[in-house]
């Protein structure tokens, strides 16, 4: 292996030691980290900081026209009781070949390889005929802005192939689910609890809207990603046992696994909360939270070929996430090829104990380079 232990693991647990909770979500100690880790490989690097204490950082090699895209995000989903821990979450304490620590599956493994892999290029001064290119992004977990600050600024305008560093247990995979967040809120009309029939209870609306909205979820079944699916995560109204309560609101979860499903689950949202309006009684308006598309490898480039060989799978392997990433953000503007592969396993993901295993990242760095080297070399 050309990268060994001693060039990533140590960024890894620097990484892991650096609190990047969201909320919220403060990432420019670990950037400013990376930025000097990478200026000790003679690397210069670029900050964007778009809002106070959360930043981006972008850093190259080579003097390719046209660039490869290495991105990964610096922020974690908070670490939650800290005494549930098997040990600290910000401790990086290595066991039995795994490294603990909020982050370390989720992905601050795949950023240490992906600044071990530049670092490499570098410091052997190996000839490229592509500018590789690494994004370290904030906000990934809550809306993806460090993404869309980054695709603003025209990092995507020359970019051939990005390279997604979430945790796939080094499965390559080549579609992920889109996501569709919407509020629905439901205004009646408040009463005493003991003359019910004179208000209208926004609660027992809700609860008769719920099961329709599950019936917006289409019944096309993506070859790789299954059906869509939706989850009603959050509900509240009332206030008072006895009182009919004049307002309630839940909110929904659609996971699509194809983006032009989006539209044909809004059309069906749209009947369903008129045929509720219609009747005269509660009011019932829905508000889009949030919403990320759906994205697929088309195409086969032939810097995934080689990726996709050096990982040894072919495309019967091939997976789907059910999970958003900062693709989302950045390929379909260009419709740029892409694939989603990185160490850690998927019962990782956002979990007490959190871990990573060591081999693996390490693992992972060489595949990255090897197929850049076997891609890119002059």
């Amino acid at each position: 292996m050309l990268i060994t232990e001693s060039d990533v693991i140590p960024i890894l647990s620097e990484l892991i030691k650096i609190k990047t909770e969201n909320p919220p979500g403060l990432t420019i100690d670990a950037i400013e980290y990376l930025a000097k880790e990478l200026e000790k490989g003679g690397i210069p690097s670029e900050i964007q900081e778009y809002s106070e204490g959360k930043a981006n950082l972008i850093a190259e090699y080579g003097d390719g026209e046209r660039s490869i895209i290495l991105t990964g995000h610096l922020d974690t989903v908070p670490a939650g009781d800290e005494n549930k821990w098997k040990f600290p979450p910000f401790g990086s304490i290595e066991d039995d070949g795994k490294i603990y620590g909020r982050g370390s599956t989720d992905m601050k493994g795949a950023v240490a390889a992906f600044v071990a892999v530049i670092k490499y290029l570098r410091e052997n001064n190996v000839k490229i005929n592509k500018k590789i290119v690494f994004l370290g992004t904030s906000d990934e977990e809550i809306g993806m802005d460090g993404a869309v600050v980054a695709k603003d600024s025209g990092i995507m305008e020359n970019c051939d192939f990005i390279l997604v560093g979430e945790p796939t247990d080094l499965k390559v995979a080549i579609a992920e689910k889109g996501t569709l967040w919407i509020k629905v809120k439901v205004e009646g009309e408040s009463a005493h609890g003991s003359t019910p029939h004179l208000g209208i209870n926004a609660i027992e609306t809700a609860a008769e809207i719920i099961p329709l909205m599950k019936t917006a979820v289409p019944d096309f079944e993506h070859k790789i990603l299954g059906k869509s699916t939706l989850n009603i995560g959050k509900i509240g109204g009332g206030t008072l046992i006895n009182v009919v309560p004049e307002y309630c609101e839940f909110k929904c979860d659609y996971r699509i696994v194809a983006d032009e499903l989006r539209e044909q689950i809004k059309v069906k949202i749209e009947d369903i909360v008129k045929s509720v309006n219609d009747r005269g009684e509660a009011k019932v308006s829905t508000e889009i939270v949030h919403e990320v598309p759906a994205i697929e490898l088309k195409d086969r480039p032939e810097f995934f070929k080689v990726l996709a060989k050096n990982a040894k799978q072919n495309e019967d392997d091939f997976i789907g996430v059910n999970y958003g990433t900062d693709g989302a953000m950045l390929v379909p503007i260009y419709e740029t090829p892409f694939v989603i592969i990185g160490p850690g396993n998927l019962d990782q993901l956002h979990v007490t104990d959190e871990y990573t295993e060591k081999d693996k990242v390490i693992t992972f760095a060489n595949l990255i380079l090897e197929s850049i080297l076997e891609s890119f070399s002059i």
